[in-house]
């Protein structure tokens, strides 16, 4: 039987309360395979599953440190994670922790460089001969722990490398303990939903390991935009402004996922006041990066002044029902919708409203009364929560001057817009009631 064969036997009996009988199976995996680290895991499980608490925390080290070897970072901090929540005040694994933070951290200006602590010694040199899924009882235990707590001496990490952990390495290495601390690891089954769309979620989702599938509801129907690997952060515009999620993230394979939610971020911050402002900027970052890869203003300019347009914009988050443009009044700037919808309408002569569309992520509000001096031609309402990106009237004029080609799009775009309004309000034609009689056909009665 190999490697991938034991496992999925050991899942289906941990899926099945079998905990010995699956210790025995992955502890096997391990055993044939050391750097087999999902199975090394899994057993750490069954073990504290077991009541076995002291022996599942050294197999999980054991399987972090693996993991940190090879430089899967957010593995080996789900197994700290797991760790932690059976022995919170475990010395070597926050020294493990310091040490997937030291890898993974980004050398901050005026910082010294602080070396991370050496590797722990090993208790156990993994060297069992025996099959250890003829064993049962404290025989197993025994023997299983010899192999799960022996080094996997595969792998080494450059030093030089500093793997990307986007968030986790902004932070410092107290906040980064604090909230490995608080954060939540669930796993995740294939088709089961981890964020969906419109639905109220205040949840940063960072994949640990496997594979999600990014859909959105377009004319009725679900489309796919993407999928998602290990290391993929999604959710931190809900988190960060409370604006719904635009596309629901649907696991397509077992996974793993640390939820982030803003009750951790506000227990992290008490004692780490920085940590808000750069959850803010990492996900301005993250915006930014889509807008300049998907919205048709960004792509008016050329890749290297586009992070320079974008500075120019201030974040704001709004709220349902708040009128960022009111029709008939002077647009006061320029609305970059980042996350989120806004409705647009205008006041029928007929009576009533005529709602003219809806914007999302990428488009923009206000530049008809900008460009052309006049009041505002249809009111712009929130429907729901949003982030939005806004430059004053002022900061408007320069940016035009600045960057002609986004005053070219802006012009064109307001001309669609206004043949869209007359076109809306235009009354429908009125046919003269003479003209639906019919003739008699001739030799009638």
């Amino acid at each position: 039987m190999n490697e991938s064969s034991l496992r999925e036997l050991g899942m289906d009996l941990f899926e099945e309360r079998q905990f010995e009988r699956a210790l025995a199976v992955f502890a096997e995996a391990v055993r044939r395979v050391p750097a087999d680290h999902r199975s090394r895991m899994l057993a750490s499980r069954c073990l504290a599953e077991l009541g076995e608490r002291e022996r599942a925390v050294t197999a999980y080290h054991a399987c972090a440190e693996g993991l940190l070897r090879r430089d899967y970072l957010l593995s080996a901090m789900a197994a700290c994670k797991l760790a932690l929540e059976l022995s919170p005040n475990e010395r070597r694994l926050k020294e493990t922790l310091f040490r997937v933070h030291s890898r993974a951290a980004r050398s901050a200006p005026g910082r010294a460089a602080v070396p991370p602590p050496l590797p722990p010694e090993h208790l156990y040199d993994g060297k069992v001969d025996t099959d250890l899924m003829g064993l049962v009882g404290e025989e197993l235990s025994n023997r299983a722990i010899e192999v799960l707590a022996a080094p996997d001496t595969g792998g080494n990490a450059d030093p030089q490398s500093r793997p990307p952990l986007p968030l986790f390495a902004d932070l410092d290495r107290d906040a980064f303990l604090d909230l490995v601390g608080r954060m939540v690891w669930r796993t995740i089954k294939p088709e089961e939903v981890i964020s969906r769309e419109g639905e109220p979620d205040d949840h940063l989702h960072v994949l640990v390991a496997g594979k999600a599938e990014v859909t959105r509801r377009t004319d009725g129907e679900d489309r796919t935009l993407g999928f998602l690997g290990g290391g993929s952060i999604f959710g931190e515009l809900a988190l960060l402004t409370g604006a719904p999620p635009t596309a629901t993230v649907t696991a397509v394979s077992d996974s793993e996922v640390f939820e982030i939610r803003r009750e951790h971020l506000n227990a992290v911050a008490k004692s780490h006041p920085a940590v808000p402002q750069l959850l803010a900027d990492f996900a301005q970052q993250r915006m930014m990066r889509n807008l300049m890869a998907n919205s048709p203003l960004f792509q008016q300019l050329p890749e290297s002044e586009r992070g320079a347009f974008f500075q120019r914009f201030t974040f704001r988050a709004l709220q349902p029902g708040e009128k960022v443009l009111v029709e008939g009044e002077y647009s006061q700037g320029l609305f970059l919708v980042l996350a989120g919808e806004m409705t647009v309408q205008k006041e029928d002569p007929a009576g009533g409203m005529v709602t003219l569309g809806v914007l999302r992520e990428g488009d923009v509000a206000g530049e008809i009364s900008l460009l052309t001096g006049l009041r505002a031609t249809a009111t712009v309402t929130v429907a729901r929560k949003t982030a939005a990106g806004w430059l004053k009237r002022e900061a408007f004029q320069e940016l035009v001057k600045t960057f002609p080609n986004i005053r070219t799009y802006l012009e064109q775009l307001s001309d669609r817009r206004l043949k869209q309004i007359g076109e809306a309000l235009r009354p429908l034609e009125i046919i003269d009631a003479d003209d639906m009689m019919l003739e008699p056909e001739t030799g009638a009665a």
